[in-house]
């Protein structure tokens, strides 16, 4: 049977969908549940990983997965043919071995950019926003950004973007800062 949308994302109603041809996705909180391990929410002991990027690399190879309505969610983009890509802060090299778990999850994306592609975070620059709208041949107007940091959507929104708040356990008390600046707040 035909896959519930499972946030009525692309309801025509929504004036700000109206013109998006492409959607620009955040990684880490958005798509894929691994701010509890970037935040040190999870009381392990990490002493036996030389930095804290070793012990992510350990994460995404073992125990990090989805946000539990993400693949539905891309699935559903992807039957509708949304144009979708990536823009994270998080460096390839440590988030590799999730991309070996999970091998089909690039295909959900035209490209990946990470934060070596720009050179800045997006919690201090749009760079990262502005070189996937251009990789896209879009403009801003034209794009959906979704992203769960209330910095790097704080960015995203004074250059212009149209931008949907993800809620994560880790920007819970942003919540509602969040909320105010965003064109739409998913609870997932």
């Amino acid at each position: 049977g035909k896959k519930v949308n499972p946030y009525e994302i692309l309801n025509q109603d929504k004036e700000y969908i109206k013109n998006k041809k492409a959607f620009i996705f955040d990684m880490d909180g958005t798509l894929v549940d691994s701010m509890q391990y970037w935040w040190s929410l999870t009381g392990e002991d990490k002493s036996q990983y030389a930095s804290h990027g070793e012990y992510m690399a350990a994460k995404y190879s073992t125990v990090i997965g989805f946000k539990p309505t993400a693949l539905d969610f891309l699935d559903y983009l992807k039957e509708n043919g949304v144009r979708m890509c990536i823009a994270t802060d998080t460096p390839n090299i440590l988030s590799e071995g999730f991309f070996n778990r999970f091998p089909d999850f690039k295909n959900y994306f035209e490209f990946m950019l990470d934060c070596t592609a720009v050179g800045v975070s997006k919690r201090r620059s749009p760079a990262i926003y502005d070189l996937a709208t251009e990789k896209l041949g879009l403009e801003k107007q034209d794009v959906l950004v979704f992203e769960d940091n209330y910095y790097a959507l704080i960015t995203a929104v004074e250059a212009g973007y149209d931008v949907v708040g993800i809620y994560d356990d880790a920007n819970a008390s942003n919540k509602e800062k969040i909320k105010e600046i965003c064109v739409d707040y998913l609870n997932d």
